[in-house]
């Protein structure tokens, strides 16, 4: 007899004890439920591929029995709950399978500094979503995030994550001009493979995640057939799968040459023929078609995304990010005519190939790419599934991408469905969703592992932890989520890593430079510099190198402008000048002379090797001071 480990709380403190895990035995026709059981009785229930008036019975972490028909219930006396979900569905926990659990659903403008993980986390729980599969984030935070999940330290859904993506040198998200941290693993060629599998296999990432995407108008890089033959064959050997973020339909007709079949996204930059489709289908491969991120993003831009208007939205998204969402300032550049026109051709072009798989057979999943403009973490599932019913797809088609066909991506027969063994993930809502999709919105009831969650305390502004035990302590260098588990003189610095508090240069060590946060009641932390070189401008993927202070350097996003001109928006130059205080670059030189070129005519060097802690200075008009 085993105890149930996840237990749910409100505030800081677990509220509800944990229940009993017996060895199921098969029930008579009459007798249904246990001592210690939760009987959901009198609804319909949804198992994640019919639906029909049944019981489901909860013992510990597991579904116990699913009754079809009115069953006699055989619970004993004392023992046992029995809840009337009359005018009730009963589902399967809903499955995500592709989220960007670090990003904000702000415009693309929007940054407010903080590490919105747990906020999301809580939407989706509030929601329903029991598992979800992140697609892109800083693969130390989420593999971190992943592994106190399964370890029983927060309460959250199942994840499952990708880690870095692996893309072309400038290609799609690590842009060139960037430094791709830890987000991006560059594929150039098949012998960039074997690295790239070292760095990953040790986070035993559950998906591989290959990147084709074109650029559209403005070509980007791309990953070669023959790379992405290696990249599936170490996968393979390793007994992970591959999924491909896709754009147009050549991107799919490669990626099922390479012998890849699992899609992110539905390509929206031109149509898929009815060909292709079969040829998809025929293959087995299955689509994510993400047709929620396009969608957010047109009814952002179009100023019709109506749940600004709800004020409950406020218990699932942040404030900021509602804010900035009203703000038209912040989203100025994503209301020209010409951007509305792309994004109304990209909805409706996904929307169409969508139809064009689905009339030939090919397997569709749900994802929302939350954390996209306008797509909230958690909401926007629900809203992926009745975009899939607006398309054509039937109810119960579109209930099962989000459920049963989920869980078969993700390799987990336990999970999508309501069945003997299954996992106890279970949303409970008013109304029926096969008649009305919107019912999805209602949510009354959500067990993860079996236990009902206290919906209300996950509110956002009801600030519920959802550490069982908050964590303190960590030294230098280790991962932290937030920043009281930083040990003393420790802060959780911007990488989300444990490093040195600091007020000044003068409190890190050499090397490393102090960046201060206003919204921190520790003020600021060290981040070490990676040693670029500022004259030989060695970056990666055309990033800059710049000095930060206290002989630190490190690889910057580039900027456009040189010497004279105005820096970007986010402070950034072109590689080899550096943003001044006055919001202008201005070129690197070296005050001794030896190891860059001169300044240009009536500009000298200003030495700044006393900020810089390097020999370095900047090249300024002779009469300025």
């Amino acid at each position: 007899m085993g105890r149930l480990a996840l237990c749910v709380f409100a505030a800081s403190t677990w509220l509800i004890g944990c229940g009993v895990q017996e060895n199921p035995s098969t029930p008579s026709a009459t007798e249904v439920g246990c001592a210690g059981c939760t009987v959901l009785k009198g609804g319909v229930v949804f198992d994640g591929s019919r639906a029909a008036r049944a019981t489901v019975v909860i013992e510990g972490d597991r579904v116990k029995q699913v009754v079809f028909g009115d069953a006699e219930l055989g619970v004993e006396a004392g023992g046992g709950e029995v809840v009337d979900v009359s005018g009730k569905t009963v589902l399967p926990g809903l499955i995500d399978l592709h989220v960007h659990s670090l990003n904000v659903a702000g415009p693309y403008a929007f940054y407010d500094g903080d590490l919105h993980l747990e906020d999301h986390t809580k939407a989706m729980l509030r929601a329903g979503v029991t598992s979800y599969l992140d697609l892109g984030s800083s693969q130390h935070v989420i593999f971190e995030q992943r592994a106190r999940i399964h370890a029983g330290e927060l309460l959250a859904p199942q994840l499952f994550a990708a880690g870095p993506l692996l893309t072309p040198t400038g290609g799609h998200p690590c842009y060139h001009g960037n430094p791709p941290g830890d987000f991006c693993i560059f594929i150039d060629s098949p012998a960039d493979v074997d690295g790239a599998f070292e760095a990953l296999l040790p986070r035993a990432p559950d998906f591989v995640k290959i990147v084709l995407e074109s650029g559209g108008a403005q070509r980007l890089p791309h990953l070669a057939r023959p790379s992405v033959e290696a990249i599936n064959e170490a996968a393979a050997s390793a007994g992970v799968r591959v999924i491909a973020h896709v754009a147009e339909a050549a991107d799919i007709e490669m990626a099922l040459d390479a012998g890849v079949t699992l899609f992110a996204h539905i390509p929206d930059e031109d149509p898929i023929s009815p060909e292709l489709a079969a040829r998809m289908a025929a293959a087995g491969a299955v689509v994510v078609p993400t047709l929620s991120m396009k969608d957010g993003l047109y009814r952002t831009v179009n100023g019709t995304l109506t749940e600004l208007d709800d004020p409950a939205l406020a218990d699932d998204v942040p404030a900021g990010v509602i804010a900035a969402l009203r703000d038209p300032s912040m989203l100025e550049e994503l209301r020209t005519a010409r951007y509305r026109a792309l994004v109304k051709a990209w909805r409706e072009q996904g929307i169409a190939n969508l139809v064009t798989c689905y009339q030939a057979g090919v397997t569709i999943a749900a994802g929302s790419d939350a954390g996209n403009p306008g797509v909230f973490h958690g909401l926007s599932l629900r809203r992926e599934v009745a975009l899939l019913v607006e398309a054509g797809m039937p109810p119960l088609a579109a209930l099962a991408a989000a459920t049963r066909a989920a869980a078969d991506v993700l390799g987990r027969p336990d999970l999508g469905r309501l069945e003997r063994g299954a996992l106890a993930d279970v949303l409970v809502v008013d109304g029926d969703p096969l008649a009305d999709v919107r019912a999805l919105e209602r949510v009354s009831r959500v067990y993860k592992s079996g236990v009902l969650l206290d919906r209300e305390a996950l509110a956002l502004p009801r600030k519920t932890s959802l550490a069982r035990e908050p964590r303190t302590g960590a030294g230098p260098g280790e991962a932290c989520l937030a920043a009281s588990e930083c040990a003393p003189a420790q802060s959780c610095n911007p990488a989300q890593v444990c490093a040195a508090t600091c007020s000044a240069a003068s409190d890190c060590a050499p090397g490393s430079a102090c960046f201060l946060d206003g919204g921190s009641f520790t003020g600021g932390a060290c981040i070490d510099g990676d040693g670029c070189d500022l004259f030989a401008q060695d970056c990666d993927n055309g990033a800059a190198c710049v000095f930060w202070g206290n002989g630190s350097t490190s690889c910057w996003n580039a900027g456009a402008g040189s010497d004279g001109q105005p820096c970007d928006a986010s402070f950034a130059c072109a590689p080899g000048s550096i943003c001044d205080p006055s919001n202008t670059c201005r070129a690197l030189c070296d005050p001794r002379g030896e190891r860059a070129a001169p300044c240009p005519g009536g500009e000298r060097c200003v030495d700044h090797t006393a900020l810089a802690g390097l020999p370095v200075g900047t090249c300024e008009p002779a009469g300025r001071r």
